[in-house]
């Protein structure tokens, strides 16, 4: 809900339930809709659903209330209607836009908690980094005030945003496609035709002991680090490293989902410890993940106890973001 509001504005259509879980059914059937065989019968809930998403779409632009929103939803818009395209059709295209900003931010910050929780030493030591970019005030009131600044966080947490890579790494499953512009012959053995298609999938590259070491299956939470805090006996390529694609095609949202995961992730490893209810940390299935995903999708849901830390229940939180000149680099073609 956070995303949406922050996208969508004080009339954002996800504050309605039924909005909001009719995307949730559409996509999770997107893949029926795509493959298109008797969709009235194969995909009929996720169309109807899809068909709810889409009228509530249209009432928002309709009754002018992206006006609310944020610069990217209006220039959207307004690019629609420069385009002449209708807003019945405007509204059924931001339905494919709200995929791109919910689908795989959700299932990151599942996996970057899982992975914490389930790693003591890397759960403590990332804490640690967080807790020393920190501002402590104390009110007036006498209520201790904690400020957490995001942009601090990027800067001076290089665990943090090791774990962060590393956690992708291992659960992304996107793929880069090309066109062939003409004959190419790569290693001696293998053509590639003009006009032809080539598909590289990310899980490849990802899971390739030539690239990352004999730890490659393996969760280290310190492989991307630097200097003191490098601990990897394989150094990483980052042009390896595909979690937001590459090249040209890079996802355009990369820094805002990153600052959002990593600000929702740093808030539940201050403030909170998670047990799971069976006692054991037992990596789910993901064979159901969308089509739509390139994060990877728990199966099932996992069950836990949520208990404040000490010492954290007494004080009040801020949460913020200042800016910089700083380019982050989440993709190896942002530090070219």
């Amino acid at each position: 809900m956070a995303t949406t509001n922050t996208v969508y504005g004080r009339c954002n259509p996800f504050k309605d339930p039924n909005v909001e879980n009719a995307f949730w059914e559409f996509e999770k059937g997107l893949d029926m809709i795509l493959i298109d065989r008797l969709p009235s019968l194969t995909a009929r809930k996720a169309r109807r659903a899809r068909d709810l998403v889409g009228d509530a779409f249209r009432h928002y632009f309709e009754a002018k209330h992206h006006e609310y929103g944020s610069t990217l939803v209006q220039n959207r818009y307004k690019t629609s209607m420069q385009n002449k395209v209708s807003v019945g059709d405007t509204a059924r295209l931001e339905v494919g836009n709200t995929v791109a900003v919910l689908v795989n931010t959700a299932p990151a910050v599942f996996w970057m908690l899982f992975y914490f929780y389930s790693n003591p030493l890397a759960l403590q030591e990332c804490r640690d980094e967080v807790e020393s970019v920190i501002s402590d005030t104390n009110e007036t009131n006498g209520t201790r005030r904690r400020t957490v600044d995001v942009t601090g966080v990027k800067q001076n947490c290089p665990i943090l945003i090791s774990a962060f890579q590393e956690v992708l790494r291992q659960r992304t499953l996107g793929a880069q496609v090309r066109q062939v512009m003409q004959d190419t012959m790569l290693d001696g053995r293998y053509l590639l035709k003009k006009d032809a298609t080539v598909i590289m999938p990310s899980l490849v590259m990802h899971t390739d002991p030539a690239l990352w070491g004999p730890d490659v299956s393996e969760f280290n939470h310190k492989r991307f680090t630097k200097g003191k805090n490098a601990q990897s006996s394989h150094k990483p390529n980052p042009k390896a490293l595909r979690i937001f694609g590459g090249g040209t095609t890079l996802c355009p949202g990369r820094h805002f989902a990153t600052t959002e995961i990593l600000a929702t992730v740093v808030m539940f490893i201050l403030r909170y410890d998670l047990f799971p209810l069976d006692d054991s940390w037992t990596l789910p299935k993901t064979e159901k993940t969308s089509i739509a995903a390139v994060v990877m999708e728990p199966d099932t849901d996992m069950t836990v106890r949520v208990v404040p830390r000490e010492g954290t229940v007494d004080c009040e939180w801020d949460f913020k973001l200042t800016d910089s000149t700083m380019v982050f680099g989440v993709a190896a073609e942002d530090r070219a």
